[in-house]
């Protein structure tokens, strides 16, 4: 599935966050897209494809709709992956960046959705053998971007700063999903008279 190696002690912190955050969040998914999850995030931390995250996506789709072949689906897996981690782990940065989430969601949709279509047709059995994973990750690219989001929220509020952030985007959006993670942690926001029960 993926030609990196991380250590097997990322993979298995990012195993654990992974399917801790597909429960809390309540999606369900197979075996494979769960490791494919896992084989991402564990890529980014000991690689160094945080570049691609760098890159400007126009750029990254530029070349990869200019590329035939294997070289094409690399391309677009590796879009595919940076727009998921992009979502997931760095949603604050879509701003600086000068683009939207939906943007970023539509880009890595489309592009595990090319990968997914055209890896059923390769002769390379694993890469045939993963076309349902991408057809998924195409298809429910948002659900999973929450997943890899509450990975990120699960492994980085230790502390206090982290927390009040994660306060602040609740009481700006006051986001049943935001107020379930806040009170998974002990902390029960409450809503100002006269705005609802941000439970519901």
């Amino acid at each position: 599935m993926s030609d990196l190696e991380p250590c097997t002690d990322v993979r298995t912190f990012f195993k654990d966050q992974v399917s801790e955050a597909l429960r809390n969040l309540e999606v369900q998914t197979g075996e494979h897209t769960e490791d494919y999850l896992v084989e991402l995030l564990a890529g980014y931390a000991v690689s160094d494809k945080v570049q691609e995250v760098s890159t400007p996506f126009v750029q990254l789709l530029s070349e990869a709709t200019e590329s035939t072949g294997p070289e094409r689906l690399d391309r677009m897996r590796n879009i595919g992956d940076a727009a998921l981690f992009v979502s997931g782990f760095l949603s604050d940065s879509c701003d600086r960046r000068g683009v939207t989430q939906s943007y970023v969601a539509t880009i890595g949709a489309r592009a595990y959705g090319e990968v997914g279509r055209a890896a059923r047709w390769l002769r390379s059995a694993q890469t045939s053998a993963h076309s349902p994973v991408f057809v998924e990750l195409a298809q429910r690219f948002g659900a999973f971007a929450r997943v890899l989001d509450e990975v990120r929220e699960q492994t980085a509020l230790c502390t206090d700063g982290a927390l009040v952030r994660l306060y602040e985007r609740w009481c700006a959006t006051r986001s049943p999903r935001i107020f379930r993670r806040l009170h998974r942690r002990g902390v029960a926001p409450r809503a100002p008279s006269g705005t609802g029960n941000p439970s519901d």
